[in-house]
């Protein structure tokens, strides 16, 4: 299982959204309007010496273009959900000892081509993975 895999099932056990459903990897679907997509990016070096890792995760929430308070709330609850979460173990395996958020809340990014509004909540998670856990490359 994926890190992405398992903090969209993380997302969905605090009832922001349903993986599979409302909630994405990667690429942002063409549908529904209201979605959120999980993406990695870079982070910090990881030590050679331990299982220990700090990815960046980016959140973004996508709302219908008629009130963009859908999507800001929907970020906002995302936010809420992961800032500060630590020391539990995710759906494969995975420790996270903590995740923070890199902003004070969401960032409005814009509209899409659909005019549906955009934010983003990015997140730097301090995990644990061991080789018998990690089946991604």
């Amino acid at each position: 299982m994926t890190l992405l895999e398992e903090l969209a099932q993380l997302l969905e056990d605090l009832a922001v959204g349903s993986y599979p459903g409302t909630i994405f990897l990667t690429r942002m679907p063409t549908s529904p309007d209201t979605c959120i997509v999980l993406a990695r990016y870079g982070g910090q070096e990881s030590s050679l010496g331990d299982d220990y890792d700090e990815p960046r995760i980016q959140v973004r929430v996508r709302g219908p273009a008629a009130d963009v308070r859908t999507a800001e709330v929907l970020a906002e609850q995302v936010y809420d959900a992961l800032h500060g979460l630590g020391s539990r173990e995710l759906s494969g395996g995975t420790w996270l000892q903590l995740a923070v958020g890199l902003q004070s809340g969401p960032v409005f990014i814009g509209v899409d081509a659909n005019n549906r509004p955009e934010f983003t909540v990015n997140v730097r998670a301090e995990i644990s993975r061991t080789s018998t856990n990690r089946s991604d490359p």
